[in-house]
């Protein structure tokens, strides 16, 4: 079984992503600079809807950290049974990437386990 690499399936998704646009735009019957001026995703400038602009971290990161800190006030009324469940759950979620898997790893073989 081929092991799932990341690269290869996001530029397959840019690929899918182009098909998509080329197809919306002939069947709106619209040249592809038409489509490109009026329908297609624009940038929207150097704006990140997760990040406040007086914070220097990345976007990921002041993402991760607000989220934190919302499971925190959610999970304050957890009995300890099912913080252990939702934090497994997580964990597993979390995982299921690369990088997180690679972090992880080098996370316990700091801690010598």
């Amino acid at each position: 079984m081929k092991k799932f690499n990341i690269h290869d399936w996001q530029s397959k998704q840019r690929l899918n992503e182009q098909s998509f646009d080329s197809r919306l735009a002939n069947k709106m019957n619209m040249s592809d600079d038409e489509f490109e001026k009026n329908v297609s995703s624009r940038d929207i400038e150097d704006k990140n809807p997760f990040m406040d602009d007086d914070d220097d971290r990345s976007p990921g990161v002041e993402l991760a950290s607000r989220t934190i800190e919302k499971l925190r006030q959610q999970y304050r009324g957890m009995s300890n049974d099912i913080m252990d469940d939702f934090s497994v759950e997580m964990i597993k979620h979390f995982l299921d990437n690369y990088e997180a898997q690679a972090v992880a790893k080098a996370y316990f073989a700091k801690k010598g386990l």
